[in-house]
């Protein structure tokens, strides 16, 4: 699959504050983050990044992948308004763990959920 959607599962051991670019200073409690993304080109290079500690700091979520690790992803087929719709679902199961994080481009309230673990 070149292009879709996808959640990636990052588990955060001590919880720390991370400055998160435009969004600023956000802390963000020991716990599982749920992050849902879109990619119409090279899907398997968006994610494989992500798992990546150390890369340039250009999206909302490389500031929390620089810190959290990643445990994996699942991969969706289809559009860019998938990714809205996906991150509906996880609002309905998962609280919010940031506003406006993922979301600069669209009108979600955000597109980065927390759990305390994955139960």
């Amino acid at each position: 699959m070149d292009g879709g959607c996808y959640i990636a599962v990052f588990q955060l051991s001590v919880g720390q504050t991370i400055a998160v670019g435009q969004l600023g200073e956000i802390h963000f409690p020991e716990g599982m983050y749920f992050y849902v993304g879109s990619a119409q080109k090279d899907l398997s290079a968006r994610i494989d990044r992500h798992g990546r500690p150390d890369k340039p700091l250009r999206w909302h979520v490389d500031y929390l992948s620089a810190k959290a690790w990643m445990l994996g992803a699942v991969a969706v087929a289809g559009g860019k308004q998938l990714e809205c719709e996906l991150a509906a679902e996880l609002a309905e199961q998962f609280k919010l763990a940031a506003p406006g994080f993922g979301a600069s481009d669209c009108r979600c309230r955000g597109h980065l959920f927390y759990s305390p673990d994955l139960t």
